[in-house]
């Protein structure tokens, strides 16, 4: 801090070596009010820097974790897009076999109601008709 009879208030030097008349109270004030504004204005400057450095290492660290999560969507999105593929493919291996289940209970009731007398002594077939249902079941 400066001392508060700090030279003269003009900014020439002057060329005598006449010391400096002491500062009125006004001044002085003055003087005090000058340093204090610029310690002031200091200490803020150095308050936005470290708030911009917070503010950048807060960007950093959002950038981190939006790559990472952008990674992650990614991943998700591919074992989505595995899962779908599979449940289709389930899908219709399920609409295969519910056609070959109702094809085979027509052929069963078919011969129920064309062969009464065979379904019973053959065990629910008649004679030649075995490949037909195994080639259905197969």
């Amino acid at each position: 801090m400066l001392p508060l009879e700090f030279g003269s208030h003009s900014s020439n030097p002057k060329p005598t070596s006449q010391p400096d008349p002491p500062l009125t109270l006004a001044e002085q004030r003055r003087l005090r009010r000058m340093i204090s504004n610029r310690e002031s204005a200091r200490r803020s400057r150095m308050r936005k820097q470290r708030h911009l450095l917070d503010l950048r290492c807060h960007v950093s660290r959002l950038k981190m974790l939006n790559s990472e999560l952008a990674n992650r969507v990614g991943l998700v999105s591919h074992h989505n897009m595995l899962v779908r593929f599979d449940n289709d493919r389930l899908q219709y291996e399920s609409n295969v076999l519910r056609d070959r289940l109702s094809e085979i209970r027509r052929i069963l009731m078919f011969q129920q109601l064309s062969f009464p007398a065979t379904v019973g002594v053959c065990g629910g077939f008649g004679s030649g008709n075995e490949h037909a249902l195994a080639s259905l079941i197969a």
